[in-house]
């Protein structure tokens, strides 16, 4: 395993560097060459994961760190990138665990948008559901989905409902569970969510609507 990268959103911005200029032929450049290509590959996939983090809590700023990366063929000229690491917030001390899977397109140079688990790792730890955010979630996830869909009548029932803790006082949940609309009839219903204790915001709160069931894992970020 290489040793941890650290970066910042800024930082993994920046362009890649060059290839470096030198004889072809030579066994030394070869290597030299291989080397940097896996490491603009590397700071590419980076910038697109830093990036999604940040699109994921509304621009908030957050620095990443990156514990390794898994290169693989993949096809059409693309490679198949996945890894994990940690991610905080800025002005927090503590990191928060994710992976993250994306693809590398060799001939444009480019990442694609990756897809995302946080609270995965790290310090993760699953702790008791508390009623009062529980319930506070259904509200919230009620109201967005009379915003979003124009429905009235909307009715949740959750049957699975698990919580990890994590970095400070962060809580993830995820739920998969019913959604009854009435006369409109009702839907199978996935949800993934980011609350912060301290302040009580809700950070992040995604839903998927005709989700099948899903075996227990830790809240998915989405793409």
């Amino acid at each position: 395993m290489r040793d941890c990268l650290a970066w910042t959103l800024v930082l993994l911005l920046w362009p890649a560097t060059a290839a470096l200029a030198g004889p072809p032929s030579a066994p030394a450049h070869a290597v030299a060459t291989r080397a940097l290509d896996r490491a603009g590959i590397e700071k590419a996939v980076a910038g697109v994961v830093v990036g999604a983090l940040a699109a994921q809590f509304d621009g908030r700023d957050v620095e990443a760190r990156f514990d390794a990366f898994d290169d693989q063929p993949g096809d059409d000229g693309r490679r198949s990138i996945s890894g994990e690491g940690q991610m905080r917030f800025a002005g927090d001390l503590a990191w928060i665990g994710f992976k993250f899977r994306t693809s590398y397109d060799v001939l444009l140079g480019q990442a694609g948008v990756p897809e995302l688990a946080i609270g995965a790792g790290g310090d993760a730890r699953p702790v008791p559901n508390d009623t009062a955010i529980v319930r506070q979630l259904d509200d919230r996830l009620v109201d967005a989905l009379r915003l979003d869909l124009g429905l009235s009548s909307i009715r949740l029932q959750l049957d699975r409902i698990e919580s990890v803790e994590t970095g400070q006082n962060y809580l993830l949940i995820d739920a998969w569970g019913l959604a009854d609309f009435g006369r409109d009839g009702s839907s199978n219903i996935r949800i993934a969510a980011f609350y912060d204790r301290r302040s009580g915001q809700w950070l992040q709160l995604h839903y998927d609507v005709d989700a099948p069931p899903a075996p227990a894992m830790p809240p998915v970020a989405g793409r």
